[in-house]
Formats: structure tokens, sequence, C-alpha cells
């Protein structure tokens, strides 16, 4: 247990030995066209080219504050996390010759959703995994929300698990001028929609550790920014966001036309996937569980911010 800084020394190990089903859809129709080398576009990205990208991957448990920095930690050295060894990382390329321009991610459907599911959206699934815990420990926010010793339950690693969206300079088109300070900041997202099972909780795999060893960590007292919604769309104007909240990127001029003589603008992303180890869902059952992936964007016209008084 390395406990010299405490903001990556947590609790657990989660090894999530499966990722599965990695989609990555543009958006319900043709206005976008996504790549994963800039070059080659796709309204959806055939499965072959993703298919076995992360076929027999396991994750780690790391963290983050920024969705950009990764540390490991917990039963190992704290050291920098490696990407697509730790954690899931990779580019996107998104364009379009369509008049709206500001990518959203959109469609979180990780609620109430299967895991067999084929419904085109935004989501991180998991099977789950059955656990018979050894120790009684505190699951919930409530004083009464305790899990006695020999429970069976089932524990999902999608409970545990992040995605964090930059948008990026697009190193291959000339036009993209942007500084840093022009770019949209990260955005991180959390599919459980449970702000009280968050980072750095005292509930959950924290008091599942300390009930079992007896071994007090501090909890970091800095945490990431984090959303738990994707912007939703107008119902009568499926091209209006409502709100901006998962505004991550707009399309920059290329100078590159199709056979119509369209201008294509375009813009790059960076998608991070992780199993956060401050997560109170991070419990060690998680290691044998299998995720599967699909992420959804779309170009949609910003919402306007109501004036101020």
């Amino acid at each position: 247990m390395v406990l010299g800084t405490a903001a990556f020394a947590w609790i657990s190990i989660a090894t999530v030995n499966n990722i599965e089903g990695l989609s990555l859809t543009a958006s319900s129709g043709d206005e976008l066209e996504i790549s994963l080398d800039g070059i080659n576009y796709y309204s959806q990205l055939p499965g072959e080219l993703i298919e076995g990208l992360y076929e027999g991957y396991s994750l780690i448990d790391v963290t983050s504050l920024d969705g950009n920095t990764f540390y490991t930690g917990g039963l190992r050295d704290v050291k920098p996390a490696i990407p697509n060894e730790h954690y899931i990382s990779f580019d996107l390329w998104i364009r379009s010759t369509e008049s709206e321009r500001n990518i959203f991610l959109i469609n979180h459907i990780s609620i109430d959703t299967e895991y067999e599911t084929d419904e085109i959206g935004t989501y991180i699934l998991s099977k789950g995994v059955i656990w018979i815990n050894p120790t009684r420990f505190l699951n919930g926010p409530d004083q009464d929300d305790w899990v006695e010793a020999g429970q069976i339950d089932r524990y999902y690693a999608s409970h545990a698990m992040r995605m964090s969206i930059t948008e990026m300079i697009n190193d291959q088109n000339e036009l993209d001028q942007r500084t840093a300070n022009d770019l949209k900041p990260t955005f991180i997202f959390d599919p459980s929609n449970d702000p009280v099972r968050s980072y750095g909780q005292p509930i959950g795999a924290f008091s599942y550790f300390f009930q079992r060893t007896r071994w007090w960590i501090e909890l970091p007292t800095e945490k990431p920014q984090v959303s738990y919604r994707l912007s939703e769309t107008d119902p009568n104007d499926p091209y209006q966001a409502l709100d901006n909240e998962s505004w991550v990127a707009t399309l920059v001029p290329t100078g590159i036309l199709n056979e119509k003589d369209e201008e294509y603008y375009a813009s790059k992303l960076r998608v991070n996937i992780w199993v956060e180890g401050w997560d109170a869902d991070a419990f060690d059952s998680i290691d044998r569980d299998q995720v599967k992936i699909q992420i959804q964007f779309k170009a949609l016209r910003i919402a306007t911010e109501p004036e101020s008084n």
C-alpha cells in the first residue's frame, strides 16, 4: 500500500478483464463523418476496424483529476498510468460539410439499458459480477445502508468508470490555427448518473477496505469536475441543443472540398475511458466483469444562454 501521495493512494485493485463491443457512432444520420486516422471517414465506423482493437484488453484502476493525466496507485506504486495499457485512449477526427458545426456528446442511455442492447446511444455497460463479500461495510450514504458479511449481490464495473472528451488542435489541418485557450475544456462524464457514489466518498469500496483491514486512508480533498448527464435536444428541433453541457468541440475549415464542391469542416478529439480508483464502486470483485462501450456524437446548434438582469 502506497500512502506517500494521498491523492492517488486508493484502496482497491480492479482489473476489468475484457472490453468488448466498442462502437463509435458519428450521428443518427449522414451529416457527420468520423475517423480513427484523419484519412478514412465513415458515418459509423465499420465493426472490423474496432472489433479487434481492444479484444482481450484489461483495465486496471487509475485516477485522474482532469481527464487527461492519469496515475496508478492502490496496491501498486504511484506512477503515471500508460494509455492503452492501464486505460483506453484514442484519437478521433470528425468532419462535416453541413452548417451545424458544434459537436456534442449525446444520447445517454446507460441507465435502465440492458447489456445485450443494440440501441444507438452513449453508454458504458457491464454484465456485473456476483460477489459474496467477506465483511460488513457501509455501502450507501445513509447510516442504515450496511451490507452484511456473507451477503450476495451483483457489482458492476460500469458503475466505477469514466470517459473524457478533449478537443485538440487538428495537426492534419493547416487551417486550424487555434491556440489551447480557444479549445473547449475537457468534458469528464460519469455515466452512472450517481453523484452520491462518486469520487472519494467514504462509502462503498472505501468503507469495505477499512472494515476489512482496519487501515485508514485519507480521502482526497481535491475532486474532478464531472458531469452526470449529456445535453438534450429540442423535441421539436433535433439539431437544437437545449443546453451546452456536453458541447465538446467545434469544427473548423479545412480547405478540402467534396465532390459537390462543399468544404469540409473538421475537428480532432481525444477520448479516454478508465476505471476510477477513487470511485465508491471500485470493488475488487469487478475485476472479472466484462464491459461494453458505445459513444455517439452529433452536430447541434448551441443553446442560447439566458440574458442576465
